[in-house]
């Protein structure tokens, strides 16, 4: 049986983009013997597409699934309503909540999401994303065609801004999720990691079986949706217990080890 592979990005894929030898061999074996490869992130193309470009792979699910890609084709874009950007935006810099509008082209963040980011590159000098994201301009330059490509806004919450207030703002096609106080999200409600799976299946029918590798709770809809749900080894114990299959530490070689089990490769 053939078979469509979702990987999540960070901890099952890569760690700090660099992407383990082990673990491309076995894309590009599962390719070979006629499996499709997909990644499944929440990362908008911006943040996520040119580390990716030498694995060559079928398609890109990214912005929890409000953004997918099959080749060269655009299968779904569906960004956030520029109103509810706008919005939603504009109270969290009244309430001083840490945002940044990520967008499938262009990313703004405001000066407490920058100082943020300044505080974590010094614990990890390598994040190659949180680089990125400290180059990137500041909210305030955001032109108005800016807002038809924005996928979601990630929040900082140094402030411990009650969670049910940060509610208040999200819109009816925008769901929140938060990661503890510190961090957020706001997505589209309509798209998730588990939508995009049904999304390329439905684009291939029922051709192929679904398989997906993830490690934190972002994953659990991929899971739910997909035929067989792989966590990886250093997921957290509860995540585990979601999976059908749990491969060993990205650290070592585990996507390509369930390749193996899986008879991928």
């Amino acid at each position: 049986m053939k078979n469509i592979l979702f990987l999540d990005l960070d901890a099952t894929l890569w760690l700090n983009e660099q992407i383990p030898l082990s673990a491309s061999s076995a894309i590009f074996q599962a390719k070979h013997n006629g499996h499709k490869i997909f990644v499944n992130t929440g990362r908008t193309k911006g943040e996520g597409i040119v580390p990716l470009l030498p694995l060559k792979l079928d398609g890109y699910c990214f912005s929890a699934g409000s953004e997918i890609y099959i080749g060269d084709q655009t299968l779904i874009f569906d960004p956030l309503k520029p109103e509810d950007a706008k919005s939603m935006t504009q109270f969290m810099l009244d309430h001083k909540i840490g945002v940044s509008l990520e967008g499938s082209d262009k990313t703004y963040l405001d000066a407490i999401n920058k100082a943020e980011f300044l505080q974590r590159i010094q614990v990890n000098p390598q994040a190659q994303a949180i680089q990125r994201f400290l180059a990137m301009p500041n909210i305030h330059q955001v032109k108005e065609e800016d807002y038809s490509q924005f996928t979601k806004l990630y929040l900082c919450n140094p402030n411990a801004v009650d969670p049910t207030i940060i509610q208040q703002a999200v819109t009816s096609d925008c769901e929140l999720t938060m990661f503890g106080m510190d961090t957020g999200e706001i997505t589209n409600i309509h798209h998730n990691k588990g939508t995009a799976i049904q999304d390329v299946k439905n684009y291939y029918g029922n051709e192929y079986r679904t398989i997906a590798f993830g490690d934190s709770e972002n994953d659990l809809s991929m899971f739910e949706a997909a035929d067989i749900a792989v966590a990886m080894g250093n997921a957290k114990p509860e995540i585990q217990k979601k999976a059908d299959y749990v491969t060993k530490d990205i650290r070592k070689h585990g996507l390509y080890h369930a390749f193996k089990y899986f008879d991928l490769i």
